[in-house]
């Protein structure tokens, strides 16, 4: 290379483009640049997102008609009924879906002369059981007697095995005392965000609803969870299956591998639930009604043969001793109802939920009218309520079939 050519000719075209480009921003750097003003500040695409979040968010909770499974939905009615149906009332129906089911809080009016309300739910744990009461309580309940019950199969699993119904009832202090029972962070943490993002607790309902859209369709749950919220507004929260059961006794190979009546196991936190309850009854004064409900005969023989029955029958004594004033069984276990009083292997429907809300009822009734047993003496009974087959019609009690027809009938008049 000449000594003579100039530098800017040898240097490479990078280099040439290194070199405009230094030359182009200190020339920028000098120009006086735009003030930045407040509009320019805010983080518009942020906030956009955000409201976007909030609108889905509020457009998924506002419509849990549609965004919720019927479990969800028992859990959410109960708790809106330990709230404002439970004050007022001289008796709470308290448990699991056995007791919705099992008793009518109209026909047990009638029989006894006690208002009563049900604020039992499907699948409901114990503990959910003891929050329920103790909502009732601090809205202002002063009932005489609860009925409660624990059906053995849910006995046996933890806290986290109704994580998605939990996320639509459970407050800050409940899933604090519930997940330190349960001894998880994570069933906390998913419960806490399940609370407060309702899309994420919805996500499987929400999903079916789309699907259905994009057929042109509506989702089953739409009409099924208008049809149950209607039944149980109208039963004081009971869910009055159908009179006309076609259920024949059977047993079938999912019911013995759900209800698993060859086995006995309680999972602590259930056990501490009820500890809970009674012990809060028993500071208020309260009497409280274990329910044994009636099973299918061929369900109710097998928990016998197997010995389960026993062990169960066993645990619920060991609280009979320690609060011998407050707990008062009331077995219908041996009150041999006939399949056609069931929908299934442990549900009654809806002749059967009349014949055990009057048997119960007579029961509550004598016993509130007398002094509390003496201990051991706190097991009673319950015959067979089954020969006033009118006691529905006369109270109007509507059954889930009766619903359907009325809610497909709105639907059909605003079409």
């Amino acid at each position: 290379m000449s000594s003579l050519t100039p530098l800017s000719a040898s240097r490479s075209p990078a280099v040439r483009s290194s070199t405009r480009f230094h030359v182009a921003h200190a020339a920028g750097v000098d120009r006086p640049q735009p003030a930045r003003t407040a509009a320019s500040a805010i983080p518009w695409g942020l906030i956009g997102m955000l409201g976007l979040i909030v609108a889905i968010e509020t457009a998924v909770g506002r419509n849990w008609l549609d965004f919720s499974d019927p479990v969800s939905l028992s859990w959410r009615f109960s708790a809106e009924a330990a709230r404002v149906a439970a004050p007022g009332r001289d008796l709470l129906c308290l448990g699991d879906s056995l007791v919705k089911h099992g008793l009518i809080p109209s026909v047990m009016e009638r029989e006894s002369g006690l208002r009563a309300a049900n604020l039992a739910a499907a699948r409901c744990p114990t503990w959910m059981t003891y929050f329920l009461f103790r909502r009732a309580l601090e809205a202002g309940a002063h009932p005489s007697a609860i009925i409660i019950n624990a059906k053995p199969a849910g006995l046996i699993p933890g806290p986290d095995f109704n994580t998605r119904s939990w996320q639509d009832v459970l407050s800050v202090r409940d899933s604090l005392e519930l997940a330190g029972m349960g001894g998880r962070g994570d069933f906390w943490a998913a419960t806490l965000l399940g609370r407060l993002l309702p899309s994420l607790r919805s996500r499987l309902e929400v999903r079916s609803n789309l699907l259905a859209a994009l057929r042109g369709q509506t989702d089953r749950l739409h009409d099924i969870n208008r049809i149950l919220w209607r039944n149980w507004t109208i039963n004081d929260g009971a869910n009055v299956a159908s009179r006309d059961s076609r259920y024949g006794g059977e047993l079938t190979a999912d019911v013995l591998r759900n209800l698993r009546p060859d086995l006995f196991h309680v999972h602590r936190a259930n056990a501490e639930g009820i500890e809970r309850l009674i012990r809060l009854a028993a500071a208020r004064n309260i009497r409280v009604f274990w329910l044994l409900p009636p099973l299918c005969a061929a369900l109710q023989a097998r928990r016998d043969e197997s010995g389960a029955e026993a062990k169960y029958e066993e645990f619920l004594r060991a609280f009979q001793r320690r609060y011998p004033e407050v707990l008062t069984v009331l077995d219908a276990r041996r009150a041999a109802y006939p399949p056609a009083m069931f929908v299934d292997a442990t549900h009654l429907g809806g002749r059967g939920a009349i014949a055990l809300s009057r048997a119960v009822a007579g029961a509550v009734r004598a016993e509130l009218a007398r002094p509390a047993l003496a201990p051991g003496h706190g097991w009673i009974e319950l015959s067979d309520r089954t020969e006033d087959h009118s006691a529905g019609q006369e109270l109007r009690v509507e059954d889930l079939d009766q619903s359907k027809a009325i809610v497909h009938g709105d639907h059909d008049r605003g079409r």
